[in-house]
């Protein structure tokens, strides 16, 4: 399309260029003819046609002197500048089309971009959606404190371990479908992400009153939790692997979010925590084997 706008407007161009030149040579031929040089007759004879049609629609002659002048060659010299600014019209015609034409095909690119850009939301939004569940990895470390009486290791394992089964139960009791894992750490999966603040405010609750309760016996107790969207039904081996990872950053008291919980998380509304980055962290399997993922604290915004 854009070929013909050009073809058209170069020859447009063309004409209108051509024009003034031979409006100058009609008035040039008029006065060698006035002047009747033998020439005349020579050069006139690629012109001659069209004055002869001008003469016949509307024969102007003056007399002069006693003689009849005929001003068709005038005439034809004053129509070609008319016909230069009329050519000069079409070409800008052209241009004014050419431009409407490329805004059309604009409009319809953008609208077919509109299409798709909502449609892979779409398709995006339905795929975050799929992450329904979360995955939590909960690593407590509980130390003596100043008063170091005697050993108190087994002391402290009972208390991590009755603390988990506390947890454990609390959200089986509470959350439909959860289950939970103890080893020296706590690993839980929970399928209501809808229901995820209530749980982490419950769930932060309880991690408090237990350090208050250590405080009073000798004893310091630290976190790290670690938290994943995943999807429903997805290999809980795999998601307490990775949580393994995020937890040997070391992020004490801290709870550290995953990129794929962020996104999911986001597309809750009015949410109560706000999500700050840590930046990019580097796990290595080996010397020059390494993952490279973003990481995140979720914050109250109180």
């Amino acid at each position: 399309m854009k070929k013909i706008y050009t073809l058209i407007y170069n020859f447009f161009i063309i004409l209108k260029v051509l024009c003034p030149i031979i409006s100058f040579f009609y008035t040039i031929l008029w006065f060698i003819g006035f002047l009747q040089i033998s020439v005349y007759s020579t050069l006139s004879i690629p012109f001659e046609p069209f004055a002869i049609f001008v003469n016949s629609l509307y024969p102007i002659v003056i007399n002069y002197e006693g003689q009849n002048i005929n001003m068709s060659y005038i005439v034809c010299s004053g129509l070609f500048i008319v016909f230069h600014y009329l050519f000069d019209f079409f070409a800008q015609r052209i241009v004014d089309l050419y431009s409407l034409e490329e805004k059309r095909i604009l409009k319809k690119r953008s609208n077919e971009v509109k299409k798709i850009n909502a449609s892979l939301e779409k398709e995006y939004n339905k795929e975050i959606t799929r992450y329904s569940s979360f995955a939590l990895l909960l690593n407590i470390t509980i130390k003596e404190g100043y008063n170091i009486v005697n050993n108190r290791k087994n002391e402290i394992d009972k208390l991590k371990k009755e603390f988990y089964e506390h947890i454990i139960r609390n959200v089986k009791l509470k959350y439909k479908n959860s289950k939970g894992i103890i080893l020296d750490k706590m690993f839980l999966i929970c399928e209501d992400f809808q229901y995820f603040e209530d749980f982490i405010m419950n769930f932060v609750g309880d991690i408090k009153s237990f350090k208050e309760k250590n405080e009073q016996n000798d004893l310091f107790t630290e976190f790290s939790i670690s938290i994943d969207a995943i999807r429903l039904n997805s290999n809980a081996l795999h998601a307490m692997e990775f949580l393994e990872k995020v937890d040997s950053f070391n992020y004490k008291d801290k709870i550290v979010v995953t990129s794929a919980f962020k996104l999911r998380y986001e597309k809750n509304k009015n949410n109560k925590y706000k999500i700050v980055p840590l930046g990019i962290s580097r796990f290595f399997s080996e010397p020059d084997d390494y993952i490279d993922f973003e990481l995140y604290s979720l914050n109250s915004k109180n």
